[in-house]
Protein backbone atom coordinates (compact mmCIF):
# COMPACT_ATOMS: atom_id res chain seq x y z
CA UNK A 1 0.00 0.00 0.00
CA UNK A 2 3.01 2.17 0.98
CA UNK A 3 4.87 1.28 -2.59
CA UNK A 4 1.03 2.50 -4.34
CA UNK A 5 0.62 5.99 -2.13
CA UNK A 6 4.82 6.71 -3.19
CA UNK A 7 4.40 5.93 -6.64
CA UNK A 8 1.13 8.21 -6.73
CA UNK A 9 2.66 10.90 -5.23
CA UNK A 10 5.78 11.14 -7.76
CA UNK A 11 3.19 10.62 -10.36
CA UNK A 12 1.56 13.45 -9.53
CA UNK A 13 4.39 15.55 -8.76
CA UNK A 14 6.26 14.53 -12.09
CA UNK A 15 2.89 15.82 -14.06
CA UNK A 16 2.56 18.93 -11.84
CA UNK A 17 6.07 19.79 -12.85
CA UNK A 18 6.15 19.49 -16.55
CA UNK A 19 2.90 21.13 -16.84
CA UNK A 20 4.21 24.05 -15.20
CA UNK A 21 7.30 24.07 -16.87
CA UNK A 22 5.16 23.82 -19.97
CA UNK A 23 3.61 27.26 -19.51
CA UNK A 24 7.04 29.01 -18.47
CA UNK A 25 7.47 30.95 -21.76
CA UNK A 26 11.45 32.12 -20.35
CA UNK A 27 11.66 28.85 -20.83
CA UNK A 28 10.44 28.35 -24.67
CA UNK A 29 7.46 27.57 -26.54
CA UNK A 30 6.32 24.08 -27.76
CA UNK A 31 9.16 22.18 -26.53
CA UNK A 32 11.68 24.47 -28.05
CA UNK A 33 14.06 26.83 -26.32
CA UNK A 34 14.53 30.41 -26.95
CA UNK A 35 18.30 30.28 -28.07
CA UNK A 36 18.60 26.82 -29.05
CA UNK A 37 19.89 26.05 -32.87
CA UNK A 38 17.26 25.16 -35.43
CA UNK A 39 19.12 21.73 -35.93
CA UNK A 40 17.92 20.70 -32.81
CA UNK A 41 14.28 20.26 -33.83
CA UNK A 42 14.12 18.17 -37.01
CA UNK A 43 10.44 18.19 -36.95
CA UNK A 44 10.56 21.95 -38.51
CA UNK A 45 10.34 22.89 -41.89
CA UNK A 46 12.01 25.86 -43.80
CA UNK A 47 9.73 28.09 -45.18
CA UNK A 48 11.00 31.49 -46.06
CA UNK A 49 14.56 32.95 -45.68
CA UNK A 50 15.62 36.49 -45.51
CA UNK A 51 19.03 37.66 -44.47
CA UNK A 52 20.02 36.28 -40.80
CA UNK A 53 16.03 35.26 -40.33
CA UNK A 54 14.59 31.91 -41.24
CA UNK A 55 11.23 30.80 -40.53
CA UNK A 56 9.78 27.71 -40.17
CA UNK A 57 6.80 25.67 -39.47
CA UNK A 58 6.10 22.51 -38.01
CA UNK A 59 3.68 20.80 -40.23
CA UNK A 60 2.65 18.09 -38.46
CA UNK A 61 0.52 20.17 -35.48
CA UNK A 62 -2.19 22.27 -35.69
CA UNK A 63 -2.80 24.41 -32.79
CA UNK A 64 -5.98 25.38 -31.00
CA UNK A 65 -6.81 28.19 -28.56
CA UNK A 66 -10.52 28.69 -27.45
CA UNK A 67 -11.10 24.87 -28.68
CA UNK A 68 -10.71 26.78 -32.63
CA UNK A 69 -7.65 25.63 -35.00
CA UNK A 70 -5.09 28.49 -35.04
CA UNK A 71 -4.11 29.71 -38.48
CA UNK A 72 -0.51 29.45 -38.40
CA UNK A 73 2.08 29.01 -35.85
CA UNK A 74 5.82 30.44 -37.64
CA UNK A 75 8.99 30.30 -35.77
CA UNK A 76 11.64 32.59 -36.46
CA UNK A 77 14.98 32.05 -36.32
CA UNK A 78 17.66 34.77 -35.94
CA UNK A 79 21.19 33.26 -36.65
CA UNK A 80 20.03 29.96 -36.21
CA UNK A 81 18.54 30.75 -33.20
CA UNK A 82 14.88 30.47 -32.35
CA UNK A 83 14.28 34.35 -30.91
CA UNK A 84 10.38 33.99 -32.10
CA UNK A 85 7.25 32.94 -32.61
CA UNK A 86 4.17 34.30 -34.59
CA UNK A 87 0.87 33.30 -34.48
CA UNK A 88 -2.20 34.16 -36.63
CA UNK A 89 -5.13 33.78 -35.15
CA UNK A 90 -8.41 32.97 -36.44
CA UNK A 91 -11.23 34.06 -34.44
CA UNK A 92 -11.99 37.57 -31.90
CA UNK A 93 -12.95 34.95 -29.33
CA UNK A 94 -9.12 33.51 -29.66
CA UNK A 95 -7.72 36.87 -28.95
CA UNK A 96 -10.12 37.94 -25.81
CA UNK A 97 -9.28 34.47 -24.17
CA UNK A 98 -5.67 34.74 -25.04
CA UNK A 99 -5.89 38.46 -23.75
CA UNK A 100 -7.53 37.25 -20.84
CA UNK A 101 -4.86 34.87 -20.09
CA UNK A 102 -1.96 36.66 -20.61
CA UNK A 103 -3.37 39.55 -18.38
CA UNK A 104 -4.08 36.72 -15.58
CA UNK A 105 -0.38 35.61 -15.62
CA UNK A 106 1.67 38.96 -16.77
CA UNK A 107 -0.28 41.80 -15.07
CA UNK A 108 -1.81 44.56 -16.94
CA UNK A 109 -0.97 45.24 -20.29
CA UNK A 110 0.30 48.08 -22.11
CA UNK A 111 -2.85 49.22 -24.72
CA UNK A 112 -2.30 50.98 -28.11
CA UNK A 113 -5.27 51.69 -29.83
CA UNK A 114 -5.77 53.49 -33.33
CA UNK A 115 -9.56 54.09 -33.97
CA UNK A 116 -8.08 55.34 -37.49
CA UNK A 117 -7.08 52.07 -38.83
CA UNK A 118 -9.67 49.88 -36.18
CA UNK A 119 -6.19 48.19 -34.58
CA UNK A 120 -5.92 47.60 -30.86
CA UNK A 121 -2.37 46.30 -29.79
CA UNK A 122 -1.64 44.64 -25.80
CA UNK A 123 2.09 44.04 -24.58
CA UNK A 124 3.18 41.87 -21.98
CA UNK A 125 6.75 41.66 -20.64
CA UNK A 126 7.72 39.17 -18.68
CA UNK A 127 11.75 39.44 -18.05
CA UNK A 128 13.76 38.02 -21.40
CA UNK A 129 9.93 37.28 -23.11
CA UNK A 130 8.01 40.12 -24.87
CA UNK A 131 4.30 39.15 -25.69
CA UNK A 132 2.33 41.47 -28.12
CA UNK A 133 -1.51 40.41 -28.93
CA UNK A 134 -2.79 42.56 -32.01
CA UNK A 135 -6.13 42.52 -33.50
CA UNK A 136 -6.97 44.60 -36.47
CA UNK A 137 -10.99 45.03 -36.73
CA UNK A 138 -11.53 45.81 -40.22
CA UNK A 139 -10.37 43.21 -41.72
CA UNK A 140 -10.30 40.96 -39.10
CA UNK A 141 -6.70 39.64 -38.48
CA UNK A 142 -5.31 38.52 -35.61
CA UNK A 143 -1.84 37.97 -34.38
CA UNK A 144 0.34 37.10 -31.67
CA UNK A 145 4.09 37.36 -31.44
CA UNK A 146 6.07 36.56 -28.63
CA UNK A 147 10.02 37.37 -28.80
CA UNK A 148 13.27 36.53 -26.94
CA UNK A 149 14.28 39.75 -26.37
CA UNK A 150 18.41 38.68 -25.62
CA UNK A 151 17.80 37.84 -29.53
CA UNK A 152 14.98 39.99 -31.23
CA UNK A 153 16.50 43.33 -30.17
CA UNK A 154 19.15 42.81 -32.16
CA UNK A 155 16.22 43.20 -35.13
CA UNK A 156 14.18 46.33 -35.83
CA UNK A 157 10.78 45.73 -34.45
CA UNK A 158 9.54 46.82 -37.69
CA UNK A 159 11.23 44.29 -39.45
CA UNK A 160 10.09 41.88 -37.13
CA UNK A 161 6.31 42.99 -37.71
CA UNK A 162 6.27 42.61 -41.11
CA UNK A 163 6.39 38.91 -41.94
CA UNK A 164 4.70 38.69 -45.65
CA UNK A 165 1.48 37.09 -45.49
CA UNK A 166 2.46 34.27 -47.87
CA UNK A 167 4.12 33.00 -44.75
CA UNK A 168 1.36 32.59 -43.32
CA UNK A 169 -0.10 29.86 -45.73
CA UNK A 170 -0.01 25.97 -44.25
CA UNK A 171 1.79 23.56 -46.53
CA UNK A 172 0.25 20.20 -46.59
CA UNK A 173 2.20 17.83 -43.85
CA UNK A 174 4.76 15.52 -45.82
CA UNK A 175 3.51 12.12 -47.38
CA UNK A 176 2.89 9.73 -44.75
CA UNK A 177 3.18 11.62 -41.75
CA UNK A 178 0.12 11.92 -39.09
CA UNK A 179 -0.78 15.50 -38.35
CA UNK A 180 -1.19 16.16 -34.58
CA UNK A 181 -3.09 18.76 -32.65
CA UNK A 182 -2.16 20.14 -29.81
CA UNK A 183 -3.05 23.62 -27.16
CA UNK A 184 -1.45 26.47 -28.12
CA UNK A 185 -0.34 27.93 -24.62
CA UNK A 186 -0.23 24.85 -22.06
CA UNK A 187 -2.38 26.50 -19.09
Amino acid sequence: MNRFRIIMSLSFLLTFCSSAAADDLQQGIHGMRWGAAVSEYNHLTRIRETDRVAYYINSDMIYRASNQPVTAVIYGFYEDRLFAVFIKLHTPDQFNNLKRHFSAKYGKPKVEINQENRQSAYRWEDADIKIKLKMNESDLEIKLAMYYSPLAEQLNEERLENIPDDVFIRPPPETGRTVKSAPLLDK
